[in-house]
């Protein structure tokens, strides 16, 4: 696997289908998030982390997945606010009238606000959907 990082809480991770096989994963198993590939997601994470250095502070997470040339997919692992911001503004076509304006303003908060606010914002809501989630 190679490792570029992109940010201070930003890497990408590129794998091959070698790489794939040597974790016995399969990119569908990625895709559709099956135990396998979700230990798959959680290890190379946490690789990303020990080969550049990286402190997860395990808020305001995203995962990008690009396929490339030549079979391999580029993992982008970020904690950046930013990018939890457009993953939020891509969530907006999905959502429905009910969801859209409490979302639109939860946007907005977070742009309006410094990292450290930003963070804490995110972490309350990511809590917040978990204990509804369960």
């Amino acid at each position: 696997m190679e490792y570029h990082k992109k940010a201070d809480l930003k890497v990408e991770c590129i794998a091959s289908k070698e790489d794939f096989e040597f974790f016995g994963v399969s990119l569908d198993d990625v895709l559709d998030r099956t135990e396998a590939g979700m230990h798959f997601l959680r290890r190379v994470k946490e690789l990303c982390g020990q080969t550049q250095k990286v402190s997860w502070t395990n808020t305001a997470y995203t995962l990008n997945i690009t396929m490339l040339p030549d079979e391999r997919v580029s993992f982008e692992f970020s904690e950046c606010i930013e990018d939890y911001i457009v993953s939020l503004k891509h969530s907006m076509a999905m959502a429905d009238e009910q969801t859209l304006g409490p979302l639109k303003e939860f946007i907005e908060a977070l742009e309006n606000s410094n990292e450290t606010e930003a963070r804490n914002l995110v972490a309350h809501f990511e809590k917040n959907t978990r204990e509804i989630s369960h």
